[in-house]
């Protein structure tokens, strides 16, 4: 399940990538390819001293662009569904340097990896640069994040809420503490590998020689070979849990807004971190009221007396009701505000307003008496006559 993150970026409104090159929309490979070797020549942290900071920033938003560009599926996807369309390829954070795999396109234009060595805290991803890939790379491996999505209702947005969550959990095994080895017994040495967690393969073209590093097949870079398997977790490691997690959700949510929350997710192999836990938190609507912003809006209906001689009458807001006072003469669809019942910021107690639209309801029948009554509260033409001449009558009797 992928959430919707338009801006992975805090406080940088996200461009069109299109932009972000200076490319057409009908570009082809090589042109994208082009223009992002120059910009990143021109935007590298090396070339811009005075403004290292600003220049990683514009480095790794070109190499977020050129990313999905120069893929065609990622891009057919973007060109159709825009930035959602590639949110799943960068997960929950947004596009990362971990996401970026054409990193080799510019060995040569650089010169060195000393940039991308020092944005991976002295490593390297996997597969950049020709990197030797194996858990013997010294790099310690990062568990995977976990995404889940909790449903409240929408008057959570007003006073907050911590609902528990069942929460998918992949732990280390009790018995083997993560070895895969049966309890007691020691791990011995990968004969495939002689324990490198690598293994080269040498193939002859011509007078020259390619040789290809990969990860060990039997001990899939470890460098070391179970020799009695673990019964609890079946050689693998881990045991795989549900955990019951509180989730603070602070007032103030929208609707599809998504919590982190760091090292909650998957146990990483070896030294590594956990990954992280993504909530997204989903508000059920309440049907008589919508939000823009911090204002709430609703509906009301009153009858014809209410709105002519005034009074008072209840309604819905988020958390309940209140009560509206309506003036005497009110018009139909007049709007009234009622202050502080609306939504409140973001980890704050400062409330918008409700707007609430007043309909007046006329009545579908009435009896003589009331329409000639009516008519003469109205003014009705037919009515001054009426009353005129029923008071010269009056007076003829007299």
């Amino acid at each position: 399940m992928g959430f919707d993150r338009s801006n992975g970026r805090k406080g940088m409104a996200k461009r069109d990538y299109y932009e972000v090159l200076g490319v057409p929309r009908n570009s082809g490979p090589d042109e994208v390819k082009s223009a992002y070797r120059r910009l990143a020549r021109q935007h590298h942290p090396d070339m811009n001293k005075d403004n290292t900071k600003g220049a990683e920033e514009k480095f790794k938003e070109l190499s977020e662009a050129y990313e999905v560009l120069v893929d065609p599926a990622k891009r057919a996807r973007y060109d159709q569904l825009g930035f959602t369309g590639v949110q799943q390829d960068f997960g929950p954070g947004g596009f990362s340097w971990q996401n970026f795999t054409h990193a080799q396109d510019l060995e040569d234009l650089l010169g060195s990896t000393d940039f991308f060595q020092n944005l991976f805290g002295g490593g390297l991803p996997e597969g950049l640069f020709g990197r030797p890939v194996g858990r013997r790379s010294g790099i310690p491996t990062r568990g995977s994040d976990v995404e889940v999505s909790v449903r409240l209702p929408v008057s959570a947005a007003v006073t907050g809420a911590e609902p528990t969550l069942e929460v998918p959990a992949t732990l280390r095994c009790p018995d083997c503490k993560g070895t895969g080895a049966l309890r007691g017994t020691a791990l011995e040495k990968c004969p495939e590998c002689d324990g490198r967690g690598q293994v080269r393969r040498s193939q002859s073209r011509g007078f020259s020689q390619l040789i290809t590093i990969l990860e060990c097949p039997m001990c899939h870079g470890s460098g070391q070979r179970i020799r009695e398997p673990c019964p609890n977790c079946d050689a693998t490691g881990i045991i795989r849990r549900v955990k019951k997690l509180k989730v603070e959700v602070p007032p103030g949510i929208e609707d599809g807004a998504v919590l982190r929350l760091a090292h909650q997710g998957v146990p990483a192999d070896g030294s590594g971190p956990p990954g992280d836990l993504f909530v997204q938190v989903l508000l059920e609507p309440l049907p008589s009221i919508h939000r823009e912003g911090q204002d709430a809006y609703t509906e009301t209906h009153v009858g014809l007396s209410l709105a002519i001689f005034g009074g008072q009458t209840r309604v819905n807001t988020i958390t309940g009701q209140a009560i509206l006072t309506v003036p005497a003469g009110t018009q139909p669809e007049t709007r009234f505000r009622l202050r502080r019942e609306g939504f409140p910021r973001l980890r704050s107690t400062e409330r918008g307003d409700l707007i609430v639209t007043v309909h007046v309801d006329l009545p579908e029948s009435l009896n003589p008496h009331q329409r000639e009554l009516l008519r003469e509260a109205l003014g009705a033409p037919e009515a001054k006559e009426a009353a005129s001449r029923r008071s010269g009558l009056f007076s003829r009797r007299s």
